[in-house]
């Protein structure tokens, strides 16, 4: 294997985490199975059977996964990795696959008098992969969020609808958020497979213009009772925006992996398009992995709640980048850009998708100053 995202570059993996068991399993996924099917993945939508190779690699383990002591690498640096690969290889895959997590990390913070049940019930065939999980509940931050819980005999009856669901067909388990009396949210793990909870019903939507091949659709919530067995957690909603804000202020590991797809690209076209586009190439490389140094190092060294206006600058940061990065891919290719089935003009797509995957109030704020370019006013930011 002599090439993944970003080779040549200073977006390149490093050595001790190219060694890791599990990234190299990935980077050969990505590179050999993937990759070369991107397109076609985005357009006629995510297949089962890269999800198979996703579990056969032991990629749904992830966040289990303990890298051997003498590398000196954590689990994170191994998880940040792991999701860099898959969003520049296929990023439709890639966030059918990131859904997943939501159940995972919710089941690892339980405490609830059902906590250990629900992970006896769910975290073996999470981390194998024999259950998938998909996610809803992003809705949550809204004035009115869409889907309410209601305290009933035998648990709680959830009525609404999901705006968007992702990997629609191809999950088991949906981590489902709810607004529950008191501006409280209820977080449950429900069936969806073909033998799940006949109250999930799929709603007309129309298709996306970018990453459409995530097989994401809006869902009804009709009347599904959930039993007390299956509330992974209920806390005030308050409290879990906290949370879900300090999350998210973080530069997300898929940015940087659309950047190094974008860098590679410009590279490869500098042959027909020009030596301006190696050199630009390298640039960006280069720029998005002092980024990266500085915005993982945040989150490495200090509590989620400190230097929160420099992790949104960061973000931000980034992001403007992969703009940038994908317009110069349309810009090297021309007008075969404008096709479907183009890689550059996929890459224009996701970046701009990228600007509004979990977005926040303080990231659209940062991102309109800088976006302006003035400094950003830290004034501005939500104080945490």
């Amino acid at each position: 294997m002599q090439w993944a995202p970003g080779a040549g570059t200073a977006l390149a993996t490093p050595p001790d985490l190219a060694a890791d068991p599990l990234v190299a399993a990935v980077t050969e996924l990505a590179v050999g199975t993937l990759g070369p099917v991107a397109e076609e993945t985005a357009q006629e939508g995510v297949p089962r059977s890269h999800l198979d190779a996703l579990a056969r690699c032991g990629a749904y383990g992830a966040l289990g996964h303990t890298p051997a002591p003498e590398s000196g690498l954590t689990t994170r640096h191994v998880v940040r990795e792991v999701n860099e690969l898959l969003s520049a290889a296929d990023p439709s895959t890639w966030f059918v696959h990131t859904q997943h997590f939501g159940l995972v990390k919710g089941l690892q913070g339980a405490t609830g008098p059902e906590a250990d049940a629900l992970r006896e019930r769910w975290s073996a065939d999470l981390a194998s992969g024999t259950r998938r999980g998909t996610a809803g509940f992003a809705f949550l931050r809204h004035a009115r969020p869409p889907v309410t819980a209601e305290p009933v005999a035998g648990g709680w009856r959830l009525r609404g609808r999901v705006p968007w669901m992702t990997g629609w067909g191809l999950s088991d388990v949906v981590y489902l958020g709810a607004l529950a009396p008191d501006d409280r949210v209820l977080f449950a793990a429900v069936d969806c497979g073909p033998d799940g909870d006949p109250g999930l019903v799929t709603a007309g939507s129309a298709p996306l213009w970018a990453m459409n091949g995530t097989r994401t659709v809006a869902v009804e919530v009709r009347d599904v009772l959930v039993a007390p067995d299956a509330v992974v957690c209920v806390q005030p909603r308050t409290e879990w925006a906290r949370a879900y804000d300090l999350e998210n202020a973080n530069a997300h590991p898929a940015v940087f992996g659309h950047v190094r797809a974008a860098a590679d690209f410009l590279l490869r076209s500098a042959p027909a398009a020009g030596a301006a586009y190696e050199e630009l190439g390298l640039r960006i490389a280069r720029d998005a992995a002092r980024l990266r140094a500085e915005a993982y190092a945040l989150r490495d060294e200090l509590p989620p709640q400190e230097r929160v206006e420099d992790r949104l600058a960061l973000r931000a940061a980034v992001l403007e980048l992969g703009v940038r990065a994908a317009t110069a891919c349309v810009a090297a290719t021309g007008g075969r850009a404008m096709s479907y089935g183009n890689t550059a003009g996929r890459l224009a797509r996701e970046a701009q998708f990228h600007l509004i995957q979990a977005q926040t109030s303080g990231l659209r704020t940062e991102m309109a100053r800088l976006l302006l370019g003035g400094p950003p006013d830290r004034r501005a930011l939500p104080s945490v």
